[in-house]
């Protein structure tokens, strides 16, 4: 089994649940791997990829630092076996010596030590993704793209009739038509009994 480096993209939240997602890329093939890990992982993991540095070693800075204290630094690390949507990984060591580990914390170490983060052409064939078939975002069944809605005769036709029914005041905003009465006051008619004039009865009218 040929051992194949893998770039590690970035952590992605899946909704809905907010469950974070690693995506690793094999950039030759353009396939990716995605691992489910949880919120501690992806924390270590974000704080290695932006080179924040925190006031006390993290549990996977404290791994790198004692391994390189104790003369046999990490080396690189290996995703070897998929079962079932379940990633495992190993550690490797510069004196060859491997370890057993989860595929989060073996890429958390691997990016605080600053080694390859490798992957067995197995593990590809059977978990990775074609980035050249479909579509990213469906694939992933990350945030859902938004979708057009389908224009039919059906709906072109209510929305005419929607037209029909609205007044050129109907896009005026509440100051405009204010200002639009204002610049238009009643006419006020000779005492003749003429349409728009007030006579004492409509005035009583109103007041009631």
């Amino acid at each position: 089994m040929a051992d194949i480096v893998l770039k590690v993209l970035e952590i992605r939240i899946v909704l809905p649940g907010n469950q974070p997602i690693l995506l690793l890329l094999h950039q030759q093939s353009q396939r990716l791997l995605r691992l489910w890990i949880g919120p501690s992982e992806g924390t270590a993991i974000g704080l290695a990829q932006q080179g924040i540095d925190t006031p006390r070693p993290t549990t996977h800075q404290l791994l790198v630092d004692a391994l390189r204290q104790a003369g046999d630094p990490l080396q690189a690390v290996r995703i070897s076996k998929v079962d079932e949507e379940v990633f495992y990984a190993e550690l490797m060591l510069t004196s060859g010596t491997t370890v057993d580990s989860r595929a989060s914390d073996a890429v958390a170490a691997a990016l605080f030590a600053d080694v390859p983060v490798y992957a067995t052409d197995t593990v590809l064939d059977t978990a990775g993704i074609d980035l050249t078939e479909g579509d990213i975002a469906a694939e992933l069944n990350i945030e859902q793209p938004e979708i057009a809605p389908e224009i039919t005769e059906e709906s072109v036709d209510e929305f005419r009739e929607f037209l029909k029914d609205l007044n050129p005041e109907d896009f005026l905003a509440p100051e405009e038509t204010t200002r639009e009465g204002q610049a238009e006051p009643p006419v006020d008619n000779d005492d003749d009994g003429e349409p728009g004039d007030n006579t004492g009865d409509d005035a009583a009218d109103t007041e009631k």
